[in-house]
């Protein structure tokens, strides 16, 4: 059996996993046969530091090692085997800086839009000229004023879920959290010639806040790297939960 550990994109939590995990973990047929090599033994969600449960602390401070030894402790208390590891946008870069540092490789790292800096640069410095504009108004604001910087209303429907229905929006907005600014303004340097597992990028088609160019052009930075494609917006575990997870289920392992 297949184990696999979602991370979330920076700024929102576990929660909005919650579907794609259902449609993953709900059996087919019930009793459910175990021997189904589709059938997943663990699909842990993962709340990075600062977010979820922990969201009452400084998010804005929350640093990329700690979301690392996140991940890497998840692995080792969980006792995870066989392991795919799926991260989301930022949380993409944060998976391909954890990969080399686990006792054992994945079996695959995919990739949900998954945003890769180029060498030295930061997490906002590969979205489009209009998004990063909006981004680092709200980051210079936020920091003079000491308060949390969160996503507005009109920027998640715009950019994050555009195609979703507006209640399901509605009902989403709660859970978006602070944002970790810190860490989206630090420079990194990801090693990506180390990644001792392949890869599959999956492009979100109708992505607003990283269009498919942008992820298209991330995607080749990558070496053993498969793409793939999903009609989605950004927030693709909300928009087509039950197409993720069956993506998910039939990655080459």
């Amino acid at each position: 059996m297949t184990d696999f550990l979602i991370v979330h994109e920076v700024g929102q939590s576990a929660w909005f996993w919650n579907k794609v995990w259902g449609s993953v973990t709900a059996p087919d047929e019930h009793p459910p046969k175990l021997s189904n090599p589709k059938y997943s033994s663990q699909f842990y969600l993962l709340n990075l530091p600062g977010h979820g449960d922990d969201e009452k602390g400084d998010t804005g401070e929350v640093r990329l090692d700690e979301c690392v030894q996140a991940i890497t402790r998840a692995v080792e208390r969980r006792g995870m085997r066989n392991l795919v590891i799926v991260g989301h946008g930022v949380g993409g870069m944060i998976v391909l800086q954890a990969v080399p540092l686990l006792p054992e490789p994945p079996l695959r790292l995919a990739l949900i839009a998954g945003v890769i800096p180029e060498q030295n640069r930061n997490p906002l410095s590969q979205l489009p000229g209009s998004v990063r504009r909006r981004f680092s108004k709200g980051l210079s604001l936020g920091k003079l004023s000491g308060n949390d910087l969160r996503l507005s209303r009109s920027f998640i429907a715009r950019y994050l879920c555009n195609g979703i229905e507006e209640k399901e929006v509605t009902k989403a907005l709660g859970f978006f959290g602070p944002l970790p600014f810190r860490m989206l303004q630090s420079n990194v340097d990801l090693p990506l010639s180390e990644i001792p597992c392949p890869i599959s990028y999956v492009i979100l088609d109708r992505d607003r806040l990283l269009p498919p160019t942008h992820q298209v052009a991330m995607a080749r930075m990558l070496p053993q790297v498969d793409i793939l494609h999903l009609d989605s917006c950004h927030q693709a575990s909300l928009h087509k939960p039950v197409e993720m997870g069956q993506l998910l289920l039939d990655l080459p392992v």
